[in-house]
């Protein structure tokens, strides 16, 4: 699909192509300048044509300033047929009341109105598109808002479910007080003026791909001398960063990947040995994540090489526990393999495992999503995170040309299976139907209510682009239990030193934040980081 847009008065293209993705994703965009262009380009034409007009007014001289201050219009065009159009508008008084709306916002408002009045859909977190749906909350509160107020507020006029509302208020206040902690955890030493910051060391391999992942991997699963060469320039970076924090302090360290227990004993210990060393130096903190999220890869020596270097968090991620789908979306192992894994990381003595599990995997149901917290609720992880399944452009599991749901209750691309000739997929997905956004929705629902009826709390969220219903990620934990990292990350309170192929570091200075990435293509890494070594 192709949506042409005309913007008048205003220059918020990257807000106007994000609020039409909401509701079309995966649509092309072409950008025209003047609203005769856009209506010559409206003329009827074809079914998937769609045009969009928004612009921006300020009242003319005479206007009353207490009756309008400023508007926006967005209006929706299919065929050469007006078919929406919604205006919002702001006085004096509302300006004050709403001192967030500023006019990119007012922008977006209009937008959403008009497209949901065109799709006939409803979406669960309305106008609120960012990553973070906590951030704003936070702002909020830091500026003394109550509770009942910001319910208000993201219900109108963001549109938010009242669901979703208290979900970024619960998970808002757990990024206050988890930040208190990281910081707290220093507070004397920070009498120096040190920052505090954490540690991300990126290991990019895996011993297959998921269909539904867009993660970079040129090799996989990756040959022993490529993972000799990453490791080898990856400990080379790690000295080059140490070298540099000279004043800050580390409160986390995580190792992300990809599956880091993909490499052999020897190279994990070779590298827990590195970044234990320059970064954790013996002190109660840094809290330690190792990412093992595939279960075939963890073996007994591996956890004691980990619990031996001060590891002291890890993930076993099954995503389900239905082997039909796990062997569909190309993870080579068994439930009975995770749980094996899991009792393996029991015995080696560690106290906090997180799990992830994916809502809306094609073909599952809401009694698989049933089936696998009754499963968790017996292992009784410490942190369980939920994600709904993401459709990424460059996975395996990609998107058939655009057509909105209705029924659904939001616009959300189907799936089709791909070409298991080519790609040597099981026929699992061939011509499947995608999971509505109701049984997802019911999906994250039981989830939810099985983590509370286990004392497991919300305490970190994010949403991605092209997810199957436009829900969420969130993350539960056990009271005490929950990851550092994922709070001065997720809600960028802290500088995030980013070690490898593809990552990246965050620099945190009061509101100011600055990114610098790292190549993602492990072998040019690899090249570089030893050209410099």
């Amino acid at each position: 699909m192709k949506i042409n847009c005309c913007l008048h008065k205003h220059d918020f293209v990257n807000e106007v192509q994000v609020m039409v993705q909401v509701f079309f994703p995966g649509a092309k965009f072409a950008f025209v300048s003047s609203l005769p262009q856009i209506q010559e380009a409206s003329r009827p034409g074809g079914d998937d044509l769609i045009h969009i007009l928004s612009f921006w007014e300020i009242p003319p001289e005479g206007v009353l300033a207490e009756t309008l201050k400023e508007s926006s219009t967005a209006i929706v065009y299919k065929n050469g047929a007006e078919i929406s159009r919604h205006t919002f508008c702001q006085s004096v008084a509302e300006q004050n009341k709403h001192e967030f709306l500023n006019p990119r916002r007012v922008v977006m408002l209009a937008l959403y109105h008009a497209l949901q009045k065109a799709v006939g859909a409803q979406t669960p977190w309305g106008a609120l598109t960012g990553i973070r749906p906590s951030k704003l909350v936070r702002e909020w509160l830091a500026n003394g808002t109550d509770d009942e107020q910001i319910i208000a507020r993201l219900k109108e006029p963001f549109c938010c479910s009242e669901e979703k509302a208290k979900l970024a208020l619960t998970v808002a206040r757990a990024e206050e007080r988890l930040t208190r902690r990281i910081f707290g955890a220093f507070a004397k030493k920070q009498e120096q003026k040190q920052d505090v910051i954490g540690i991300y060391v990126s290991v990019p391999f895996c011993p297959s791909r998921c269909i539904y992942c867009s993660f970079n991997m040129v090799n996989s699963p990756a040959d022993a001398n490529i993972l000799e060469q990453y490791v080898t320039a990856l400990i080379c970076e790690c000295r080059k960063k140490a070298a540099s924090l000279r004043d800050s302090l580390v409160s986390s360290v995580y190792i992300g990947g990809g599956t880091p227990t993909v490499l052999p004993e020897y190279l994990l210990e070779k590298l827990l040995d590195t970044v234990s060393g320059l970064f954790c130096n013996g002190e109660m903190f840094p809290e330690f994540t190792v990412e093992a999220g595939r279960p075939d890869t963890l073996t007994a020596e591996k956890l004691k090489i980990m619990r031996k270097y001060g590891v002291n968090r890890i993930a076993v991620n099954p995503q389900t526990l239905n082997d039909r789908t796990l062997a569909a979306i190309g993870r080579d192992h068994t439930a009975a393999d995770f749980f094996r894994a899991f009792d393996y990381a029991r015995e080696a003595g560690f106290s906090c495992i997180n799990t992830d599990l994916i809502a809306g995997l094609p073909g599952e149901t809401l009694g698989d999503m049933r089936r696998n917290m009754e499963a968790l609720a017996r292992l009784l992880p410490e942190n369980i995170t939920i994600h709904t399944l993401a459709v990424k452009r460059a996975s395996r599991l990609i998107a058939a040309p655009i057509k909105p749901f209705r029924n659904a209750g939001v616009a959300i691309p189907p799936f089709r299976g791909v070409n298991n000739e080519q790609r040597g997929e099981s026929s699992f997905f061939q011509n499947i139907a995608p999971p509505i956004s109701k049984v997802v929705e019911s999906m994250l629902h039981e989830a939810a209510e099985s983590c509370a009826s286990m004392g497991f709390l919300p305490y970190y969220l994010y949403r991605q682009k092209n997810m199957v219903g436009l829900f969420e990620n969130v993350g539960y934990s056990l009271p005490g239990s929950e990851c550092l990292y994922n709070i001065g990350m997720m809600a960028e309170v802290q500088t995030i030193l980013g070690i490898g192929a593809g990552a990246v570091s965050k620099y945190v200075r009061g509101n100011k934040i600055t990114r610098e990435f790292n190549v993602k293509n492990p072998e040019i890494y690899i090249s570089r980081a030893l050209r410099e070594c």
